[in-house]
């Protein structure tokens, strides 16, 4: 094919050339014009963009006002994205007795950082029997409960029980922040009358964990009781009951203290050992003090009853306490324990 021009087509003589489409000598190659030359967006189009901005924001939030999300008012469907009640203090987490190693080189230990609050439920079960009256025991409890409390996070879950002639589910387990006025109100009102129904206060903590572990009420929680006493299990002498063991004292004379059988939570089902086959973890405190007399007395048969009751091992399951003066402590290193045993 000729690349020369076609000569049986002449150009058109009657069309002059356009000079409003000549090249603009003021813009340089890549450029734009300048805003005062560029078309103008419609205002209808800006309306119709804020008016879908508008509903966008009605669905998502229920509301035309803007919502802070994490404020109280936070997404409908949804709880604010952290709060930090929500969450103890956190602190180092060191194994139950320090570290064993022995490492005299400059390798590092491993440690962890306690966060276990979100994920853990605790059922305190609580002698307020006659006898926690003497020697400081009941307000020592009462100090320590409301330290440990005042540290929990607002998702720990929180059961609290109590028992002597009563046995009462002060507090049904649940959120801490949900009933944290009401744990306050429990801690303080509790007052230390009547005798030590020990086996009818582990029943009906075994039928409060069972319903909520089988109805899965805090998935993913690990279940703990901490049970706090002073006393062997007793009967009032009014009624029918075998003694394992007694001891005179001057503040029940002239009753006996009597470790009654019909109390003891270990026979003739071992409801302890029915609550750790459950999955969850069982602490004991034995609240002694060595200046009342009946409390020396029994002291023995009550911490081979308690140690019996504690989950394994014994080490970091059953505690003293001498007048409920270190109970604090107590609490303190049953939570690490709890914490070290989540991290492993």
């Amino acid at each position: 094919m000729s690349d020369e021009p076609r000569k049986d087509i002449a150009p058109r003589k009657d069309i002059a050339p356009r000079k409003d489409l000549a090249p603009r000598k003021d813009l340089e190659k890549g450029s734009r014009p300048p805003p005062n030359k560029r078309p103008s967006t419609s205002s209808l189009s800006v309306l119709f963009v804020m008016g879908l901005v508008v509903v966008g924001a009605f669905i998502a939030s229920g509301s035309l006002v803007p919502v802070d999300p994490n404020g109280p008012g936070g997404p409908p469907t949804l709880e604010p994205y952290y709060n930090s009640t929500d969450y103890p203090a956190q602190h180092i987490i060191t194994p139950t007795g320090g570290f064993q190693s022995g490492k005299k080189n400059l390798q590092l230990e491993t440690f962890q950082v306690d966060n276990c609050g979100q994920n853990t439920a605790i059922l305190f079960v609580i002698d307020t029997s006659g006898s926690m009256k003497f020697f400081g025991k009941m307000d020592n409890t009462k100090n320590a409960l409301t330290y440990f409390t005042n540290n929990m996070g607002g998702k720990s879950v929180i059961g609290v029980d109590i028992f002597s002639k009563d046995v009462t589910e002060e507090v049904p387990l649940n959120y801490y922040k949900d009933v944290k006025g009401q744990v306050k109100q429990v801690i303080g009102l509790m007052n230390p009358d009547g005798w030590t129904r020990t086996k009818d206060a582990m029943q009906m903590a075994y039928e409060q964990l069972s319903k909520a572990i089988k109805e899965e009420d805090y998935p993913g929680y690990s279940y703990n009781l901490v049970l706090m006493t002073d006393g062997v299990p007793e009967v009032p002498p009014d009624q029918p009951r075998h003694c394992y063991v007694t001891a005179a004292d001057p503040n029940t004379a002239p009753a006996l203290r009597c470790f009654a059988q019909e109390q003891d939570p270990t026979v003739p089902v071992n409801i302890p050992n029915e609550i750790k086959n459950l999955g969850v973890d069982v602490y004991t405190i034995n609240v002694y003090s060595p200046r009342y007399h009946s409390d020396a007395v029994l002291f023995p048969y009550l911490q081979t009853l308690l140690q019996k009751i504690a989950s394994a091992p014994i080490s970091s399951h059953y505690f003293v306490s001498t007048d409920a003066s270190n109970l604090s402590t107590i609490l303190h290193n049953i939570n690490n324990s709890i914490c070290y045993k989540n991290f492993n």
